[in-house]
């Protein structure tokens, strides 16, 4: 029998692996006595996950997400690959560069969106590595790097997005081997030791005033300071926390795996307040700077109010993996099985009329994060293809590329 695809397939330890040279930090309170039971009972806990293999870097390919920046679209490919194509508006793309080019070893795919800071593009690889390329050749040459670069090291893969801090000029990496790793962005040395949390880390971390706010596989939620990589706190919950948490409102909001989503005190971790879902909420929270929304596995985007009261919710007609976007009209939902949506995020009761677009993106699944600048939404699907779309007066589909064969129909 065939092993259907699933969402993410994890590399399987017993315990997190420790690099040469560093000071293990900040154990969480509860240490979960098996990773691969842990796991294991993640992919399975519903049936979209049953049967999924557990080796992110020989069998799965990432998520194809895109970033836009400068006129310019970047995309981490399924093929191992990092594309730029030069983006007028028009609906021709034009390539610009590939890394790696030739018959250098890839990448193995990408899951998170990619970076884009002061000439540099990075890059997290599902071969483990943290790839700086410059803006302008996709080249590792000039003021490029590549970590870690110890040829005697094979680090497991990275899952999680990288972040970047702009007050110490770093990037932040997540690992699977459950460690968060700090690198000077113009020259990846080593910030500070790396901070060891319990499990493997997917969640791509917030950062807001000098912290940075990640979850783990090992259920908790962290608040590092970016000074000394130094625990603030932290907080467990009865689930694994993958997505990207949100720092709104004095309060740091984080799904869990338990099915509830939880807002902390960004200062000392306490709980605030705590809404339950019907199913995992997996990807990370947004806000329009008043209210929240939050995407479940349950298929709904729930919205909620500074306080934690729920506004309303809304059924997407499949889960939902893919961090939601805002634009001028309306919140763009992505869900897994294909459908792009516009929602109205007024509030109140407005049944079906909440669908403002609804728009299928052919038979492809959609597991990357949206990216949206202005009006135009970048979306990412598991057929190797990208679009870009408009959401302003209308709908217009600007362009569609393969990333593999080139063109395709919007």
């Amino acid at each position: 029998m065939k092993t259907p695809n699933c969402l993410l397939e994890p590399n399987i330890h017993n315990s997190p692996a420790k690099p040469a040279s560093v000071v293990p930090r900040a154990i969480p309170k509860k240490r979960l006595p098996n990773r691969r039971l842990l796991i294991l009972s993640a992919l399975m806990l519903i049936p979209i996950l049953i049967g999924c293999t557990r080796n992110i870097g020989d069998q799965s390919d990432g998520w194809n997400p895109t970033v836009s920046s400068g006129g310019v679209v970047y995309i981490g490919t399924k093929d191992g690959e990092v594309k730029a194509f030069k983006d007028d508006g028009s609906g021709n793309l034009q390539p610009t560069w590939t890394f790696p080019a030739g018959a250098q070893d890839d990448l193995h795919g990408v899951y998170n969106t990619p970076l884009v800071v002061d000439g540099l593009v990075y890059v997290s690889g599902i071969d483990g590595f943290v790839y700086a390329l410059d803006i302008e050749t996709g080249n590792l040459t000039g003021e490029g790097w590549k970590r870690p670069d110890n040829p005697f090291i094979k680090p497991d893969p990275l899952v999680a997005g990288l972040a970047y801090d702009p007050t110490h000029d770093i990037i932040l990496a997540p690992s699977e081997d459950g460690f968060l790793y700090a690198y000077t962005a113009k020259n990846g040395n080593q910030f500070w030791n790396p901070f060891r949390t319990g499990a493997a880390i997917w969640s791509t971390p917030a950062v807001q005033d000098g912290v940075a706010y990640f979850g783990s596989l090992d259920h908790n939620l962290y608040a590092v300071n970016l000074d000394d990589g130094e625990e603030v706190w932290h907080q467990e919950t009865d689930g694994v926390i993958a997505g990207k948490p949100l720092v709104f409102d004095g309060k740091v909001i984080a799904g869990s795996f338990d099915k509830t989503i939880y807002a902390y005190s960004a200062d000392d971790g306490t709980l605030q307040w705590a809404i339950e879902g019907e199913n995992w909420f997996w990807a990370g929270a947004i806000t329009d700077e008043n209210t929240i929304f939050a995407a479940n596995m349950d298929g709904n985007i729930y919205a909620i109010d500074r306080n934690g009261n729920l506004l309303w919710k809304h059924n997407v007609g499949s889960a939902i993996v893919s961090t939601p976007v805002l634009v001028p009209n309306g919140l763009v939902v992505a869900a897994k099985d294909g459908n792009l949506l516009l929602l109205d995020t007024r509030a109140g009761d407005l049944g079906l009329q909440r669908v403002l677009f609804n728009q299928k993106i052919g038979d492809a699944e959609i597991k990357a994060p949206l990216f949206a600048v202005g009006d135009s939404v970048y979306v990412g699907s598991q057929d190797k293809t990208v679009r870009r779309i408009e959401f302003s007066s209308g709908q217009r589909n600007v362009w569609c590329v393969d990333t593999m064969s080139g063109r395709c129909n919007p």
